[in-house]
């Protein structure tokens, strides 16, 4: 007897549309800030030091955010097809 193999198309459409929000809020740009003016020379060299971090962060948090967009609408659309034929072979 074969098992039913569920996705759950849903969920992982909302997961999708989810990483698309993460990603039109995510700010890829450097802040404008004049850290020396801002925070003052104490903690300047601290707030640089994590902006340079946050940006390369930035850049790898949306490389993955679009693999895992990729990779969602792959299984949606594998399972859909996946799906229809499967349908047209017991309708036949």
């Amino acid at each position: 007897m074969a098992r039913a193999i569920v996705i759950p198309g849903e969920d992982l459409q909302d997961a999708a549309d989810s990483m698309r929000r993460v990603l039109r809020n995510i700010n890829i740009k450097r802040s404008a800030a004049d850290f020396n003016q801002v925070v003052g020379p104490p903690v300047r060299d601290a707030a640089e030091n994590f902006e340079d971090r946050w940006d390369s962060g930035r850049k790898q948090l949306r490389d993955d955010c679009e693999d895992i967009i990729e990779t969602i609408d792959t299984i949606l659309q594998t399972f859909t097809s996946l799906d229809n034929q499967s349908g047209d072979t017991f309708g036949a």
